[in-house]
């Protein structure tokens, strides 16, 4: 029994440890492996070789190669198309010029005269400093029966600014756009050449684009210069180097020009005085001046030449007519009676001075023109938690002057539109005293997001209806596609200024800044002529 029993321990064993050996009757017997019989799919057939495999590979290559065939192919095809259609001129829509033919003239589209004799000069600055300088040439030109040789106005948001005559004119020279046609006409999708990166920095128009020279032009010849290169003057009106005279300054108020010898008047902090009599007496072709910029470049005395340089001026009112177009279509949105300011406090020394030069014009808007008293204007300032002015500091709020009388013409006092009329941003005054400042006002001003800057705080804090260029995009919509006539380069961010000013012009009553050309341009040329001119909203 005992050996039984380690026959089966050993059986047991074993058996866990082969599975093809199994135990019957006391005995050991391998067991034959378990043949299972193939799918019936495989029965009689053999499993067959994949030879189309490599077959498959090839085809599949080959499909690729000529892939990447056609696509080499269509590159080359569209670059050389890029490349054959580069120099095609493209549509463009420029401004429309004044209908005097001789103030059109660019080019050759003047024939020239050759026993004619010319002045020229060298602009420079922004805009309003290119036109005081044009105004100033204007009137040395007549009175010195020369033609004057027209440079175009320069727009750019980086203008030249003075230097001594050599730097300056060199600087005209190399500025010069010539052998860059082909820079507008690349797409917009392709990386412009080094050549052209600063191409649309800058642009150049006639003078003609913006105002109407005819009543200049019916007493003086022009020609409008393409631009102020030297070389260009040389090549078209055949003036050799022994035919220039050039007048040379190394400082910005070097001469002062005189058509009295014996004017004892003081230079002030011009240098020197030359006469019209000197500049008469000068024989070559073609007399070259560096600056002409300042409002006492020329110190007049001749009843003639006063009346001839009030003309010149009257005639720089903006006269084209898709910028009136733009402008009156928001003074349309604006009402009759609407007031203007015009900030400048974006460049210079006016950006050192603006926080001075807001709350001034803001001083001005509220008491010299809506004629609040100094106390409520005082009261105002507390509300707002802006810092005291000297006014309210020195204790004028105590003083008798609830009643100030507004200055200007009475027609400055105005009704106050309804709600109905003016959608305003802000809640209206309901106080009588201030019911006055629910007036719109339209605000034009060389700072960047006018609605947000922080500067213009006080303005939006105190005029419900206050409205700026940027409010009115639809009415710029059209000017989008403008471009210039010399170079193509769209216009629109430059000639937003000027519509600016014209709808600051168009108001019933505008503020500017202080010792700014282009305030003093609006209240006296652009705001004066249309008040003077009796206009029925006034």
């Amino acid at each position: 029994m005992t050996s039984l029993t380690k026959s089966f321990q050993y059986a047991s064993s074993d058996v866990g440890a082969s599975p093809g050996v199994s135990l019957e009757r006391g005995n050991y017997r391998m067991r034959a492996p378990n043949i299972r019989p193939l799918p019936a799919p495989f029965k009689g057939h053999a499993i067959p070789v994949r030879r189309s495999t490599q077959r498959r590979r090839n085809r599949r290559l080959a499909f690729l190669i000529m892939l990447l065939a056609a696509s080499c192919l269509s590159c080359f095809g569209y670059a050389y198309y890029l490349f054959s259609t580069r120099w095609a001129a493209r549509p463009i829509t420029s401004l429309k010029f004044p209908t005097d033919s001789i103030a059109q003239a660019t080019g050759s589209e003047l024939l020239l005269d050759r026993t004619q004799k010319y002045l020229s000069y060298l602009p420079h600055s922004g805009f309003h400093n290119q036109r005081i300088a044009f105004e100033n040439a204007l009137l040395l030109a007549y009175a010195l029966r020369r033609t004057l040789l027209v440079p175009p106005i320069r727009l750019s948001s980086k203008p030249i600014r003075y230097i001594e005559y050599d730097t300056l004119s060199r600087y005209h020279e190399i500025s010069d756009k010539k052998g860059l046609k082909h820079c507008p006409q690349i797409p917009k999708f392709i990386s412009r050449p080094s050549e052209c990166l600063h191409y649309f920095e800058s642009s150049f128009i006639p003078w003609t684009l913006l105002v109407n020279l005819s009543t200049v032009t019916a007493h003086q010849a022009l020609y409008h210069l393409p631009n102020m290169s030297r070389s260009w003057i040389h090549a078209n009106f055949d003036i050799g180097s022994n035919d220039f005279h050039t007048l040379r300054d190394i400082s910005a108020y070097q001469f002062r020009f005189v058509d009295d010898v014996n004017d004892p008047s003081p230079r002030g902090k011009y240098e020197i005085d030359v006469s019209f009599d000197q500049l008469n007496a000068i024989p070559e072709k073609l007399l070259q001046i560096g600056t002409l910029f300042g409002t006492g470049r020329l110190h007049l005395r001749n009843s003639g030449n006063l009346a001839y340089q009030a003309a010149i001026r009257q005639s720089m009112m903006f006269t084209n007519e898709m910028f009136s177009q733009a402008a009156n279509s928001i003074a349309r949105v604006l009402q009759p009676s609407y007031l203007a300011v015009h900030i400048r406090a974006g460049d210079g020394l006016f950006q050192s001075i603006g926080e001075h030069t807001v709350n001034s014009t803001w001083w001005k808007i509220l008491h010299d023109v809506l004629a609040l008293s100094i106390p409520d204007i005082c009261k105002l300032e507390l509300s707002f938690g802006t810092q005291a002015s000297s006014s309210c500091i020195l204790g004028r709020a105590g003083s008798d002057s609830s009643t100030p009388t507004p200055i200007g013409s009475p027609k400055t006092l105005f009704s106050v539109p309804s709600p109905l009329e003016t959608d305003c941003m802000g809640n209206r005054y309901l106080k009588q005293q201030y019911h006055q400042l629910n007036v719109p006002l339209y605000v034009a001003t060389d700072l960047s997001t006018p609605r947000t800057h922080p500067l213009l705080n006080i303005f939006r804090q105190t005029f419900p209806c206050i409205f700026f260029l940027e409010d009115f995009k639809s009415e710029l919509a059209p000017l989008k596609q403008v471009t210039s006539p010399y170079d193509a380069v769209q216009l629109y961010n430059f000639i937003l200024p000027y519509v600016d000013a014209l709808v600051a012009g168009n108001a019933l009553k505008v503020v500017g800044t202080e010792g700014s050309t282009f305030s003093k341009f609006i209240e006296d040329i652009l705001w004066a002529s249309k008040f003077y001119q009796g206009d029925a909203s006034r």
